[in-house]
């Protein structure tokens, strides 16, 4: 495996890290953090070994290499606390700092390459499904984006595959789709055929099943992923009903956890939640779960390859701890002053 590309903004990264392992500062987060019976939600999407890293339409900030993860998840084990997110309490101290898994969309390499990992290493798992997705290959829209700008302008890079998408996601699902349709015409016209990557497949039922049957818990991530702030409401409570209902039929137990797609909520759509009946609901907003969240607006670290390894590629616990335990810490603590400071002002209102 070769090292990744790094410019002077991810050495920097890495010597900020650094520094802020040898002054004890990290230690410090971390310490802060078990002292207020932190929880630190991570956030996967996908595992893939190196030869499916490179042929996938995902983008990297979705992927995490085989290795790397093997090595942090040895590194949680030996070092953290595991812990289920659905018997999850925060606000109680701890030795370690407790760590939960969570994988959104459901992808296959979930159950072939990542479910046997932490399962060896004993370590809880979530995973929040797109009932409406299961069993299909590259369903998702951001990675036929990423297939058709390959075939249409192969010198688009990763930033620019990724600023077109996150343009896309502020659309209507009908705008979203007569773009699609304008970058597959172009496809035809230069004469290219655009197929789903094999590497893109999605969970199957009976993956699923075996899952839950190793006591992995399976959460709602809505039908088809659509961003739920930016459909109607009546559309939002149905992708998620549906959704719920799909998932429990399934396992035949109940599904009362729930990942925002693309992390976005409001009042309105923890509204939906609360009706369905839903306990818990993770966001894509970093921070840490204490005891003052919001049940239904769970904070969660993003993990990624980028966010894990060194300038030599491979795992490093320092940029881990940096991207993950020291941000959470400084989002709580930017969260916490923020709220004082609105209670303050409204004390002074009356």
């Amino acid at each position: 495996m070769a090292p990744p590309m790094w410019n002077a903004r991810r050495l920097l990264k890495w010597l900020w890290a650094g520094l802020l392992l040898r002054s004890g500062c990290l230690w410090w987060a971390k310490r802060q953090l078990r002292c207020n019976g932190a929880v630190i939600t991570l956030t996967f999407h996908r595992v893939l070994e190196d030869a499916s890293y490179e042929r996938t339409n995902s983008l990297p900030g979705m992927l995490v290499r085989q290795g790397t993860f093997l090595e942090l998840v040895a590194y949680i084990a030996r070092r953290c606390e595991p812990v289920d997110l659905r018997g999850c309490t925060p606000g109680k101290p701890s030795a370690k700092l407790r760590v939960a898994f969570t994988f959104d969309d459901g992808w296959s390499d979930n159950y072939t390459i990542a479910f046997p990992i932490v399962r060896a290493n004993r370590i809880p798992l979530t995973v929040f499904v797109c009932s409406g997705f299961v069993g299909r290959n590259s369903p998702f829209w951001p990675e036929r984006v990423t297939a058709l700008l390959r075939a249409v302008q192969p010198t688009a890079g990763h930033a620019e595959t990724a600023a077109l998408i996150e343009r896309l996601k502020q659309c209507t699902p009908e705008a979203r789709e007569q773009s699609l349709a304008e970058l597959s015409e172009r496809a035809r016209e230069q004469g290219m055929s655009v197929r789903p990557s094999n590497v893109d497949r999605m969970l199957s039922w009976s993956e699923i099943t075996e899952m839950d049957r190793a006591d992995v818990s399976f959460g709602c991530h809505t039908q088809t992923h659509q961003i739920l702030t930016t459909i109607p409401m009546e559309t939002a409570r149905q992708e998620v009903r549906e959704s719920k209902a799909a998932i429990e039929n399934a396992l035949n137990k109940p599904c009362n956890v729930f990942a925002y797609p693309n992390g976005n909520w409001s009042p309105e759509t923890q509204s939906i939640l609360a009706e369905l009946g839903f306990g818990l609901a993770v966001t894509t907003e970093r921070g840490a779960w204490t005891a003052s969240c919001d049940r239904l607006a769970i904070p969660r670290s993003n993990v990624c390859e980028g966010n894990l390894v060194g300038p030599s590629g491979r795992f490093s616990p320092t940029m881990f701890e940096y991207t993950t335990f020291w941000k959470a810490w400084r989002a709580t603590k930017a969260d916490t002053r923020l709220r004082v400071g609105v209670q303050e002002t409204a004390s002074a209102a009356r």
